[in-house]
């Protein structure tokens, strides 16, 4: 199982031409996001209260969840 963390599952998303691809943009132009979490309700927390990230929750929610896929290779 990997140790990484969301922002560097985004890192990897990045570039996709699709919604996902543009919420990991986002959060990579997010200076003050989170780099090192992987808890998903912090990560939730900061989107919702604290970034400047304008695509919806759902797709978070959804990128999340390949995340933890992601990290079981």
């Amino acid at each position: 199982m990997k140790d990484y963390s969301f922002y560097q599952f985004a890192l990897a998303v990045r570039g996709r031409k699709d919604i996902k691809g543009e919420f990991a943009e986002q959060v990579f132009n997010d200076l003050s996001f989170p780099k090192h979490e992987k808890d998903f309700n912090a990560l939730s927390d900061y989107i919702e209260t604290q970034s400047d990230i304008t695509i919806s929750m759902s797709v978070f929610d959804d990128l999340y969840e390949e995340y933890l896929e992601w990290l079981k290779f």
